[in-house]
């Protein structure tokens, strides 16, 4: 089910973090960690049940362990992607995908 926010636990409070605010997921070890403009936030949750949770013309998986916010990619190579200073890998058909999305929107 797709959701306009996750609902997270930060310590003994809930926190609501919108979707528009996340800017990519990351799985390390058995825990996700949920990284926004202002925060991150670890999860133990899979990487699985986020992702479909999430709306795929908003975010895409880049890699088996990683989901990124397509309004958060700031360059792109032969091999990764970039948010800010960040390089994440990049399977080579995802790169494909991406660079094919951008190539109907730039010239």
């Amino acid at each position: 089910m797709v959701t306009e926010e996750l609902l997270i636990r930060n310590g003994k409070k809930w926190v609501v973090v919108p979707q528009t605010q996340i800017r990519y997921i990351i799985a390390e070890n058995k825990l996700c960690k949920v990284v926004t403009s202002t925060h991150e936030y670890l999860l133990s949750t899979p990487l699985q049940v986020l992702e479909a949770d999430l709306p795929g013309h908003v975010f895409i998986k880049v890699h088996r362990s990683c989901i990124v916010a397509w309004s958060s990619i700031t360059a792109i190579t032969d091999s990764a992607i970039y948010i800010d200073k960040l390089e994440l890998p990049v399977s080579r058909k995802i790169l494909m995908d991406i660079k094919n999305r951008y190539q109907k929107k730039y010239y």
